[in-house]
């Protein structure tokens, strides 16, 4: 095995041995991502995404599942529909929210260093949690030594009889290194910038935390992450896993 295959299987039990010991009390199961603008014509893929709150201090444990269907519409667009599904043990296996984005890379498709594009989403909700639409600015950024940035900004609003009259913000980031032709590590941010009342990170909810993806062949690739609470107000502990298929 090569140097560099060594060190993402060391990075991989690192991250694996950090999920497994240790735990907190988290609110809610992160299974975002901090999205690129880019489009390839001809993709399609399914995926699976799993988001666990280790049980702990007499709370059960969390489970968010998440399910997706994507394809390219052309050179410059993309489509996505997908659902959330809530598990929690001793409760029911719940129907949360269906999804559906529209993603339009704006950047040249040979854009050297800085690639850029915008997605409209659409959210409707179950019982009576509120509709929402988005609004999302995302950017790619090509640095040396393998290495590419992310910045996803993120505009919501809610709709429906439940809904609040703000506009609601937020920040995604991401780090990424190409540790080999079949190995990423990343570095992730998440960050609630507040609603158009009242502006501002100070207080808010903050996650980071490190992820590792890589691919089985065939189309096949997989994603394990964690993600931590940096404040009060965020979710104190988030496991991830996504498993996708490419056709």
């Amino acid at each position: 095995m090569s140097a560099v295959l060594s060190a993402s299987a060391r990075a991989l039990l690192a991250v694996a041995s950090t999920m497994l010991f240790i735990t907190g009390v988290a609110e809610a199961q992160n299974t975002s991502s901090v999205s690129g603008p880019t489009v390839s014509a001809g993709d399609r893929e399914v995926e699976y995404r799993l988001g666990w709150v280790p049980g702990t201090d007499g709370r059960d444990a969390d489970f968010r599942h998440r399910f997706d269907f994507g394809l390219s519409l052309s050179e410059r667009t993309a489509f996505k529909v997908f659902a959330n599904f809530d598990d929690n043990p001793g409760g029911d296996f719940s129907f949360g929210n269906l999804n559906a984005e529209y993603l339009i890379e704006l950047s040249p498709e040979d854009a050297p260093f800085w690639q850029t594009g915008i997605r409209f989403d659409g959210r409707l909700s179950d019982g009576s949690n509120p509709d929402r639409l988005g609004f999302n600015w995302l950017n790619q950024w090509k640095l040396p030594a393998r290495l590419r940035a992310r910045a996803h900004f993120i505009a919501t609003h809610e709709i429906g009889s439940n809904a609040a009259d703000t506009v609601d913000f937020e920040l995604r980031s991401s780090l990424i290194w190409k540790a080999s032709d079949d190995y990423s590590l990343s570095l992730l941010s998440f960050t609630d910038l507040g609603n158009t009342d009242d502006f501002g990170a100070e207080g808010r909810g903050h996650q980071i935390g490190p992820a590792i993806d890589g691919s089985f062949g065939n189309g096949i690739g997989w994603t394990l992450g964690t993600l931590f609470g940096v404040t009060d107000r965020a979710a104190d502990h988030d496991i991830r896993f996504w498993i996708s298929k490419s056709f």
